[in-house]
Formats: C-alpha cells, structure tokens, sequence
C-alpha cells in the first residue's frame, strides 16, 4: 500500500547517510516516518527523538500546565464518581490499588463514572480487567484479532519469551502473519446488573498502547461509555508486543512492534494516528493535573448529565 513511498524515504535516509548526516538523525528521521503517520509504538530510544521528534505530533502538556496526573478515586458530586488511572504500568497505581477501586465502586451504585487516563502511556492491558466487567454491557460485531508478523527476528523473540508453540507454527507459516491467540475471549465475558447509566473515558494525546486499549475496549464493548477529550489518543492502538533491536555499529536501540491488529492496513489509511474523542471539551487546558478534581473533571460531570 505504502511501499512506494517506503522505498522513496529509505533511498532519501540513505542518501542522506552517505552525504555525512550522523546516524542519530538518520535514525530518527527513519522511524519518525512510522511514528507520525501510522503507529507511535516504532521509537528511537534516545533523548533527541523525543525533545525533536514527538513534538512534532503530540502536545506538550507540561510546558502548558502543570501535568502531573496521580491516581485518584473520588465523588466529583453526588452521583458522579472519578477514577484517574495516569499509568498501566501496576506501580503508580498498582494493580492491587485498581482492584479495590472497581470493588468498591460496585457497592455505590454511582450511576456516572468517569475513567480519567490522561497521561496513561501504557503497560500491562491485564490492569484493566476490574473495570472491564463493570463497562461491559454487550459483545461487539466482531471481536479483537491480532496478528504476529512471522520475520526471522520475531519468532527469536518469541523463543526467548518461551512461546514455543507460537514460535513454531511461524516457523512453518506460509503466510506473512499468523493470529497472536487462537481462542475467543468473548465467550467468557460477564455483564453484570448496574445503576451505571453513563461513563466517560477522559483522554489525551498521551493516552497510548494499554491506555488505548480501554478506549477501544469502551467503544467496542459498553453502549453506555463515549470518549472525551480535545487530542486524538496517541496512536499506539493498532499494535503491541513491543521489543528492542539495537543498531550493530552505532549501538543505538529502536523498539517496534511484533504483533497488529487485523485491521491495521484499514485503520492506517487516514495516516492521523490515535482514537478521536466522541466529545471534544470546549474548554481551554485545566492549570494543573495532578490528584484533584480539575476543570475538565467538572466539565465532563456534567455534559453527562445533559447529553
């Protein structure tokens, strides 16, 4: 679909390389065509790529306000309740700390919820399962599929994981990609009875990979919940498994994907990465995002009472 374009920016970087351009700019240069078009899991790890390079497509909230989202499980009033989840990383907050939050939750019969994950970059998508019984309230058209590209250095990737059995059937693959999980999920899903009567999901152009995946989560699987926001998602949504690969001469470390979703060509046509928020808050950037109840809290409170 792309690889005209492809060939032509990789003739360009090489072209590029043997002009005398250094190999950090090269680097990024390369993988910024990923990055800003299609999938912003594909990253240069080093200081520049973000200081240069992400700005390029994502806001940069903390030289706008002060922005630096905690967790926090509160009333906003007295029948609206906020979760902040800032990370799915399971230490700030941990997992044990969002399970007693989606327990507790259930016993107050709140009838609007609101899952604030601004500044959640992601990590481990397993934190969200609490929540995810609550949200839930039908199955979608059709389920999740995610693929893993079977490329020499993707099954060793697996084979260090001691995924053998996955790495296996890659090995012996005709086809470019293979689905990352055979079995169906939503066979096992649960909704339980619920005052819930709406939910909103807060985001922001941070918002990426495990973050993401409660967004599509909400749209796919709870009628009840909309996206809310100004700034798509972070793009990071439409692939996974990240791993490493370090350049051999420059020793510089990239990370890319091994696996994406079915979808992934459909998705990408746009070339405008991330989830665009079902409702954009007219209102400017709150001061500060921490552990309070911000503007954009009190906003969203009550656009779900009136919509």
């Amino acid at each position: 679909m792309y690889g005209k374009e492809y060939r032509k920016h990789k003739k360009a970087v090489r072209k590029n390389l043997l002009r005398g351009q250094d190999i950090e700019t090269a680097t990024c240069d390369y993988v910024f065509w990923f990055f800003s078009q299609f999938d912003t899991h594909f990253i240069v790890d080093r200081h520049r790529f973000w200081q240069e390079y992400d700005r390029k497509v994502h806001t940069q909230y903390k030289e706008e306000m002060e922005y630096d989202p905690q967790p926090l499980a509160c009333r906003v009033d007295s029948d609206t309740y906020l979760v902040r989840i800032p990370s799915c990383a399971g230490q700030n907050p941990t997992f044990a700390w969002v399970d007693s939050v989606a327990q507790a939750f259930k016993k107050i019969n709140c009838p609007y919820l609101i899952l604030d994950i601004r500044g959640n970059t992601g990590g481990n998508d397993a934190i969200w399962e609490p929540f995810f019984e609550i949200l839930a309230d039908h199955k979608p058209t059709k389920s999740w599929k995610v693929l893993f590209r079977c490329s020499p250095a993707n099954i060793g990737v697996l084979m260090k994981q001691g995924a053998i059995t996955l790495a296996e059937k890659a090995k012996i693959s005709k086809s470019q990609f293979i689905p990352l999980n055979e079995e169906e999920n939503d066979e096992e899903m649960t909704f339980l009875p619920s005052k819930l009567i709406k939910v909103a999901i807060l985001v922001d152009n941070r918002t990426a990979s495990s973050g993401e995946t409660l967004v599509r989560f909400t749209k796919d699987y709870c009628n009840r919940g909309k996206i809310y926001g100004q700034d798509n998602t972070s793009g990071a949504n439409l692939s996974g498994n990240v791993t490493p690969f370090r350049l051999p001469h420059s020793g510089i470390t990239c990370y890319y994907p091994t696996c994406v979703d079915e979808d992934f060509a459909l998705q990408i046509k746009n070339r405008k990465p991330g989830i665009r928020p079902d409702v954009k808050i007219p209102i400017p950037l709150p001061d500060t995002l921490k552990d309070n109840v911000d503007t954009w809290v009190v906003w969203v409170a009550r656009h779900l009472k009136t919509d």
